[in-house]
């Protein structure tokens, strides 16, 4: 594995208010470096998505996110070089697939590339539906829109929220081939998801959550 890319250090989260608070994740700290896929799992209502969001910049939180040795913790979402990818794609239905990856781009304040754009549909095994709209194509299909559309910007992390819980298992087998590709260009990922399977076939590490705290951090043989 290459240099640290993330460290999360001492992230909590609470809601509600006096006499009613409940901590969604409690003084969680790790690391992950560049390379490195990193799963999360744990039982529903332990913290896993509260944890993406708080990266992400889709929530508050107390504590400290590094991102490349840069403290985001005041970046708002556009700023951060990370990009969240779950099960809703939010695909704009009105653009075409090169229209929504060049809407990233401008998103990221990235001079449009053509030629990325170009390479990025050919990694994901869709340059041919480059010219159609996202209701032409099939559902695997949009999800490889979505997540050319997160990579086109290059970020530094790719967020992971159970992208692929929709899809059947033949579709689902594809994209663990597709995110293991990925791992061979050193793209930077952390996914949460309840199948163990996936955590066998893509992690380099788990992190296991209970009641928003870190249970086990343990590497993947």
């Amino acid at each position: 594995m290459g240099k640290e890319v993330l460290k999360v250090s001492n992230i909590e989260k609470y809601y509600g208010k006096k006499g009613n608070v409940t901590k969604a994740i409690n003084d969680i700290s790790f690391t992950v470096s560049e390379g490195e896929f990193v799963g999360i799992m744990g039982a529903s209502g332990s913290g896993k998505t509260t944890l993406l969001n708080a990266i992400a910049g889709y929530t508050s939180y107390s504590g400290d996110i590094y991102l490349a040795d840069k403290n985001i913790n005041k970046q708002p979402v556009w700023l951060r070089s990370c990009r969240y990818l779950n099960q809703r794609l939010y695909l704009f239905p009105f653009m075409t697939v090169t229209q929504n990856l060049w809407l990233a781009q401008y998103g990221a304040k990235q001079k449009r590339s053509k030629e990325r754009e170009t390479a990025i549909l050919e990694q994901m095994g869709i340059a041919h539906l480059a010219a159609r709209y996202p209701h032409q194509i099939s559902g695997g299909e949009q999800q490889r829109v979505a997540l050319a559309r997160a990579l086109i910007s290059q970020p530094k992390l790719l967020l992971l929220d159970e992208p692929f819980s929709s899809l059947d298992w033949e579709t689902r087998y594809q994209f663990w081939d597709l995110i293991d590709s990925l791992k061979s260009k050193e793209i930077t990922m952390i996914m949460v998801t309840h199948e163990p399977r996936e955590i066998r076939a893509l992690a380099d590490k788990t992190i296991l959550l209970s009641k928003g705290q870190v249970v086990t951090e343990n590497s993947i043989l």
